[in-house]
């Protein structure tokens, strides 16, 4: 995979990978040193909510898998499931962003709870709709997919 393509898996998986990680870092994107386009592309990308990233990150994995018109199916399923995960993280991140500055410890607490409980819901939800999914997949399409899926993480890019 060439040096563009794997930073644009990087971007477009971001907001799947952060829900092994939590909200800060759904919301950040470390930018190129001494470039000031690098930092406000940056800063912008930060403000974004993964559901404005989910088309492209769905369209990606597509293509890295190769889905074919026989396992168009399975993989509408998992679509729908990442779409149904981004609104849901928007949703814990829109909250957060409201409440910044205002809460205490207790009330901290209970949003760490409750991101946990969404990360928790989401990959229940993507496992479920992935498992046809992977089922159906050539020997080689599940290594990528094994290649993309890393521990604790999420949806990887290819190194």
């Amino acid at each position: 995979m060439n040096f563009r393509t794997s930073l644009l898996a990087a971007a477009l998986f971001t907001s799947v990978a952060a829900l092994a990680l939590g909200p800060a870092s759904a919301q950040t994107t470390p930018p190129a040193a001494n470039s000031d386009t690098a930092q406000t592309q940056a800063h912008h990308h930060a403000r974004m909510l993964p559901g404005q990233l989910v088309d492209g990150r769905i369209a990606f994995l597509k293509a890295e898998l190769k889905i074919t018109p026989a396992q168009e199916m399975q993989w509408q399923q998992v679509a729908t499931a990442m779409r149904e995960n981004a609104n849901a993280l928007d949703q814990a991140i829109s909250t957060t962003r409201e409440q910044r500055g205002t809460m205490d410890a207790m009330q901290r607490l209970s949003q760490r709870e409750q991101f946990a409980k969404v990360r928790a819901e989401n990959d229940a939800r993507l496992l479920t709709a992935f498992k046809p999914l992977y089922a159906s997949l050539s020997t080689e399409q599940q290594h990528v997919a094994n290649d993309l899926i890393v521990p604790h993480h999420g949806w990887h890019h290819h190194a």
